[in-house]
Parts: C-alpha cells; sequence; structure tokens
C-alpha cells in the first residue's frame, strides 16, 4: 500500500476531526430516544491541511496524488497524530485545494478532507 509523504507537514491550523455516529436513533412518541449500536466500525473524517515547503515537494505530491493514489480513489497509509499508529486513509471525493504562500510559488498549503476507518 503506498505511502503518506513524509515531507508532506501537517498543520494544526484548521485540524479538526468529525467521527461519523455508529449508533442507530428511534425517537419515541413518550419518553427518550431509544439508541442501539449499529456499526461495528465508523468513518472519520478529518479537515487537514499540509505545507509543501519547496517547489520539488509540491511537485512530488502532486504526482503521487495523481499518480500514485489516482488522483485519490486508492488508499494509502499515514500515521495518525492523535493515536501515532499507521491507519489506511483515502483523500474524500479526490477533491484538495492548493495554495501558494508566497510569490516564488516554493512553499504551498494543500487542503483536503482525509477519511478513515475508526476501528
Amino acid at each position: 500500500m503506498p505511502a503518506f509523504p513524509s515531507y508532506a507537514q501537517i498543520l494544526l491550523d484548521g485540524y479538526a476531526v468529525q467521527q461519523a455516529s455508529a449508533l442507530k436513533r428511534t425517537e419515541m412518541d413518550a419518553g427518550p430516544a431509544k439508541q442501539r449500536l449499529d456499526r461495528s466500525r465508523q468513518m472519520t473524517e478529518r479537515q487537514v491541511t499540509v505545507r509543501l515547503r519547496s517547489r520539488a515537494d509540491y511537485t512530488a505530491f502532486m504526482v503521487w496524488f495523481r499518480d500514485t493514489i489516482h488522483r485519490g480513489a486508492d488508499w494509502f497509509d499515514w500515521t495518525d497524530p492523535e493515536s501515532l499508529t499507521v491507519v489506511q486513509g483515502r483523500i474524500k471525493n479526490g477533491d484538495i485545494q492548493r495554495q501558494p504562500k508566497n510569490p516564488a510559488l516554493t512553499l504551498w498549503h494543500v487542503s483536503f478532507t482525509l477519511e478513515s476507518w475508526d476501528e
């Protein structure tokens, strides 16, 4: 399985985690709603921005995105910054946003939603 590039630094600014519910909730006519476990696994989405510190890193990241993970269709290994374990993730819908951070185009921020199974 391909690995997330080591040169792509995940930034804390804008990082957010949203976990899908594993419960099924049924509202009752009277009394509190009932809830029960519906799924053994949950999909977790993370809003991620990575910093690429050179033109070479930016070019390598775009080649990795386009050719290695097929524009976000494929899963890859990455280290979850919370648990420090290697998990499989992918770029949701293959949507990325690229933003140059200096006029020389040598510093870039690339943002996307990373989804992975929470086990």
